[in-house]
Protein backbone atom coordinates (compact mmCIF):
# COMPACT_ATOMS: atom_id res chain seq x y z
CA UNK A 1 0.00 0.00 0.00
CA UNK A 2 3.16 2.41 0.92
CA UNK A 3 4.44 2.31 -2.76
CA UNK A 4 1.07 2.92 -4.52
CA UNK A 5 0.85 6.27 -2.78
CA UNK A 6 3.96 6.83 -3.42
CA UNK A 7 3.54 6.44 -7.06
CA UNK A 8 0.74 8.84 -6.74
CA UNK A 9 2.17 11.31 -4.98
CA UNK A 10 5.29 11.04 -7.53
CA UNK A 11 2.19 11.18 -10.25
CA UNK A 12 0.54 14.09 -8.78
CA UNK A 13 4.03 16.02 -8.33
CA UNK A 14 5.06 15.17 -12.24
CA UNK A 15 1.90 16.75 -13.11
CA UNK A 16 2.19 19.88 -11.05
CA UNK A 17 5.32 20.40 -12.27
CA UNK A 18 4.23 19.81 -15.92
CA UNK A 19 1.38 22.22 -15.19
CA UNK A 20 3.41 25.47 -14.14
CA UNK A 21 5.76 24.36 -17.66
CA UNK A 22 2.65 24.64 -19.35
CA UNK A 23 0.83 27.10 -17.61
CA UNK A 24 2.24 30.16 -19.74
CA UNK A 25 -0.17 29.55 -22.57
CA UNK A 26 -3.34 29.30 -20.32
CA UNK A 27 -2.05 32.05 -18.16
CA UNK A 28 -1.21 34.46 -20.81
CA UNK A 29 -4.99 33.76 -22.59
CA UNK A 30 -6.63 34.68 -18.81
CA UNK A 31 -4.11 38.07 -18.62
CA UNK A 32 -5.06 38.80 -22.11
CA UNK A 33 -8.91 38.30 -21.53
CA UNK A 34 -8.41 40.43 -17.64
CA UNK A 35 -6.05 43.04 -19.79
CA UNK A 36 -7.99 43.47 -23.05
CA UNK A 37 -10.33 46.30 -22.44
CA UNK A 38 -7.40 48.54 -20.69
CA UNK A 39 -5.12 48.27 -23.59
CA UNK A 40 -7.86 49.04 -25.83
CA UNK A 41 -8.93 52.02 -24.10
CA UNK A 42 -5.45 53.05 -24.11
CA UNK A 43 -4.83 52.31 -27.81
CA UNK A 44 -8.49 54.12 -28.78
CA UNK A 45 -7.35 57.72 -26.86
CA UNK A 46 -3.62 57.52 -28.44
CA UNK A 47 -5.32 56.97 -31.41
CA UNK A 48 -8.07 59.44 -30.65
CA UNK A 49 -5.62 61.82 -29.96
CA UNK A 50 -3.26 61.62 -32.69
CA UNK A 51 -6.04 62.29 -35.40
CA UNK A 52 -7.32 65.29 -33.40
CA UNK A 53 -3.37 66.48 -32.81
CA UNK A 54 -3.64 66.86 -29.09
CA UNK A 55 -0.12 67.10 -28.61
CA UNK A 56 -0.41 67.45 -24.60
CA UNK A 57 -2.55 63.86 -24.83
CA UNK A 58 -0.64 62.19 -26.66
CA UNK A 59 2.68 63.31 -24.49
CA UNK A 60 0.87 62.25 -21.38
CA UNK A 61 -0.20 58.53 -23.16
CA UNK A 62 3.90 58.62 -23.63
CA UNK A 63 5.40 55.66 -21.37
CA UNK A 64 7.38 57.49 -18.48
CA UNK A 65 10.52 54.77 -19.15
CA UNK A 66 10.55 55.46 -23.14
CA UNK A 67 13.92 57.11 -23.96
CA UNK A 68 12.03 60.21 -25.44
CA UNK A 69 10.09 61.03 -22.70
CA UNK A 70 13.12 60.65 -20.09
CA UNK A 71 14.80 62.71 -22.85
CA UNK A 72 11.92 65.60 -23.83
CA UNK A 73 9.97 68.06 -21.74
CA UNK A 74 6.88 68.63 -23.31
CA UNK A 75 7.74 71.43 -24.71
CA UNK A 76 10.81 69.74 -26.16
CA UNK A 77 8.02 67.43 -27.54
CA UNK A 78 6.19 70.79 -29.02
CA UNK A 79 9.27 71.61 -30.82
CA UNK A 80 9.72 68.61 -32.22
CA UNK A 81 6.54 67.97 -33.96
CA UNK A 82 6.17 71.15 -35.11
CA UNK A 83 9.54 70.42 -37.29
CA UNK A 84 8.85 66.75 -37.93
CA UNK A 85 5.02 67.25 -38.15
CA UNK A 86 3.52 63.80 -39.57
CA UNK A 87 0.89 63.46 -41.95
CA UNK A 88 -2.85 64.02 -40.24
CA UNK A 89 -5.09 60.75 -39.42
CA UNK A 90 -8.06 60.32 -40.93
CA UNK A 91 -9.35 57.30 -39.15
CA UNK A 92 -7.80 53.85 -37.77
CA UNK A 93 -9.05 50.72 -36.94
CA UNK A 94 -7.75 48.07 -34.20
CA UNK A 95 -7.38 45.24 -36.08
CA UNK A 96 -6.14 43.21 -33.19
CA UNK A 97 -3.98 42.83 -29.68
CA UNK A 98 -1.52 40.25 -29.19
CA UNK A 99 1.74 39.04 -27.94
CA UNK A 100 1.01 40.20 -24.30
CA UNK A 101 4.16 39.05 -22.36
CA UNK A 102 5.77 39.96 -19.24
CA UNK A 103 8.97 42.11 -18.95
CA UNK A 104 11.71 39.40 -19.47
CA UNK A 105 14.36 42.36 -19.50
CA UNK A 106 14.46 44.40 -16.38
CA UNK A 107 17.75 45.58 -16.84
CA UNK A 108 17.14 47.64 -19.79
CA UNK A 109 13.15 48.14 -18.70
CA UNK A 110 13.22 48.29 -14.95
CA UNK A 111 9.98 50.26 -14.45
CA UNK A 112 7.95 47.92 -17.25
CA UNK A 113 5.71 45.33 -16.16
CA UNK A 114 4.17 44.12 -19.60
CA UNK A 115 4.85 44.65 -23.29
CA UNK A 116 1.51 43.91 -25.68
CA UNK A 117 1.50 44.76 -29.49
CA UNK A 118 -1.65 46.29 -30.88
CA UNK A 119 -1.81 45.99 -34.72
CA UNK A 120 -3.94 49.10 -36.35
CA UNK A 121 -4.98 49.76 -40.30
CA UNK A 122 -4.80 53.91 -40.25
CA UNK A 123 -5.94 55.74 -43.12
CA UNK A 124 -4.25 59.18 -43.81
CA UNK A 125 -5.76 62.76 -44.09
CA UNK A 126 -4.30 63.86 -47.66
CA UNK A 127 -4.24 60.06 -49.36
CA UNK A 128 -6.93 57.78 -51.08
CA UNK A 129 -9.59 56.56 -48.75
CA UNK A 130 -8.66 53.30 -49.96
CA UNK A 131 -5.22 53.78 -48.85
CA UNK A 132 -4.83 52.07 -46.10
CA UNK A 133 -1.70 51.48 -43.50
CA UNK A 134 -1.08 48.66 -41.30
CA UNK A 135 1.10 49.30 -38.57
CA UNK A 136 1.78 47.48 -35.30
CA UNK A 137 2.58 49.42 -32.33
CA UNK A 138 4.23 48.79 -28.96
CA UNK A 139 2.09 49.46 -25.55
CA UNK A 140 3.79 48.59 -22.24
CA UNK A 141 2.58 48.74 -18.72
CA UNK A 142 4.06 50.38 -15.97
CA UNK A 143 2.91 50.96 -12.27
CA UNK A 144 -0.53 49.26 -13.30
CA UNK A 145 -1.31 51.80 -16.42
CA UNK A 146 -1.11 51.36 -19.90
CA UNK A 147 1.19 53.63 -22.10
CA UNK A 148 2.44 53.70 -26.13
CA UNK A 149 5.93 52.51 -26.22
Amino acid sequence: MHKAIKIIILLFAAMIISGFALWDVPRNKVVMFLEKDAIENTAHAYLKAEMNKDSRQIYALLAPSSDYKKTHTYDEYLKDITVNSSEPISSYKIMRIYRLRDNDNKQNYPGVDKFVQVEVELTFAHTDPNSIYNYSFTFLKEKGKWYKG
